[in-house]
C-alpha cells in the first residue's frame, strides 16, 4: 500500500535533505567513533595493530555502518512519510487492490462523516431582521436544497432535478431548469453521475461549513455554503483502479443561497435564490467533467498532464480557496 520511497515528495525538500545529512554525519562519527574503539582494544590484546584478518573484520564493521546508515535513511523516509496526514499518497499506485468495502480508507476522507448527517448546521443568531429562530430554519431549509443536489439519488442518477428545483423561489425556477437543459451540465448547482458508472454502497462523505449575513436589502438573509463531497465509485473489476482516488471523485461546491421574506417582496420572489456558485473538480475523469458530468478517474484512457506538487489534502481542505484550474487544466466553473 506505500509508495515507492525514492518517489517521495519528501526528497525534494531541501529542509528534509538538510535534516537527513545531518543525521548521516551524525551516524558516520559515531561509526568512527565506535571503530577507533576497536582498534585501540586490539592493540591492547595483540600489542600490535592487527593483521590482515583483522583487515577483514575493519571492512565487515565498515560495510555493517554503511547498511547502518542506509537503514537509518530508510527509517527518516519512512517516519516522514508516516508523520503525513492520511490520504497525502491517495493518488499514487499501491500494492495492492482497492477494498471496495472500505473505499475512503486512504483517502483525507477516511475520517469524515456520511451523508446528510455530515451536514451540521450551525448554531443559530439573529440576523438582521431574522430571529435566531428564523436562522436556524433557514440551516435547515439549505441542508435540505444541499441534500437534494448533492445526494438525492433521482438528482445524481437519473438528473431529475424538479425536487431540487421546487425548493427555490418561484420566480428562480424556470431559469434555474433552463440551464439544467443546456448541453454542459450546471455542475456548480447540482451534481450528476455520469452514464455508464455507479456508485458504491458508501454514502458520499463530506465536510464543510454554512454561514449566515444580511442580504442586500431589508428582508433578505444570505447563507453561504462551503462543501466538499466525496464520492465513491464502484468497479467491475477493482485491478482498473491502480489508487485510492482513482475510485473516489473529488466535488467542492461553494454556494450562496439568498432567501427573501416578507411584503416588500413580490409573493414569486417570496422564497430562496440562488445568489452565486463557485465549484471545483479533483480525482475525476476529465472527459465527463467537460459536460460538467462526474465520473471516476480511472475511468479516462490517457493520463493527463504532469504530476502535481500539491497532495490530495489540500484539495479536500474545503477552507482553502477553490484554485483557478482544476487538475484536468481547464477553468473552474464560478
Amino acid at each position: 500500500m506505500e509508495p515507492d520511497p525514492f518517489e517521495n515528495p519528501d526528497l525534494r525538500d531541501p529542509e528534509w535533505v538538510r535534516q537527513a545529512e545531518r543525521n548521516a554525519r551524525k551516524g558516520a562519527r559515531k561509526g568512527r567513533r565506535e571503530a577507533k574503539k576497536v582498534r585501540k582494544k586490539q592493540v591492547e590484546t595483540w600489542g600490535q595493530r592487527p593483521k590482515k584478518r583483522f583487515r577483514r573484520t575493519r571492512a565487515i564493521a565498515l560495510v555493517a555502518v554503511v547498511l547502518a546508515l542506509a537503514g537509518g535513511g530508510i527509517y527518516y523516509i519512512q517516519q516522514a512519510r508516516d508523520d503525513k496526514p492520511v490520504g497525502t499518497y491517495a493518488d499514487r499506485p499501491t500494492a495492492d487492490p482497492i477494498d471496495l468495502n472500505r473505499p475512503f480508507a486512504e483517502t483525507p476522507a477516511h475520517d469524515w462523516a456520511e451523508g446528510a448527517d455530515a451536514i451540521v448546521v450551525p448554531r443559530a443568531v439573529a440576523v438582521g431582521d431574522f430571529t435566531a429562530e428564523r436562522v436556524a430554519r433557514a440551516y435547515e431549509e439549505v441542508k435540505a436544497m444541499i441534500v437534494a443536489s448533492r445526494l438525492d439519488p433521482r438528482m445524481l442518477e437519473h438528473g431529475d432535478v424538479e425536487p431540487f428545483l421546487a425548493l427555490l423561489a418561484e420566480g428562480q425556477r424556470e431559469e434555474i431548469r433552463h440551464q439544467f437543459r443546456e448541453a454542459e451540465w450546471p455542475s456548480r448547482y447540482a451534481t450528476r453521475i455520469a452514464p455508464g458508472f455507479r456508485l458504491l454502497a458508501a454514502e458520499p462523505r463530506i465536510r464543510g461549513a454554512m454561514t449566515a449575513e444580511p442580504g442586500d436589502a431589508p428582508g433578505a438573509l444570505r447563507v453561504r455554503t462551503n462543501y466538499v463531497f466525496a464520492y465513491a465509485f464502484d468497479v467491475d473489476d477493482p485491478r482498473e483502479a491502480l489508487a485510492p482516488l482513482d475510485l473516489v471523485a473529488m466535488f467542492r461546491a461553494d454556494v450562496s443561497y439568498l432567501l427573501y421574506e416578507g411584503e416588500r417582496w413580490v409573493p414569486r420572489d417570496r422564497g430562496y435564490f440562488l445568489d452565486g456558485a463557485e465549484s471545483f473538480t479533483y480525482s475525476m475523469s476529465c472527459e465527463a467533467m467537460r459536460k460538467g458530468l462526474l465520473a471516476p478517474a480511472y475511468s479516462d484512457l490517457t493520463a493527463l498532464g504532469l504530476p502535481d506538487s500539491r497532495r490530495p489534502p489540500e484539495y479536500f481542505d474545503h477552507t482553502k480557496p477553490i484554485p483557478d484550474v482544476n487538475t484536468c487544466g481547464a477553468p473552474e466553473a464560478g
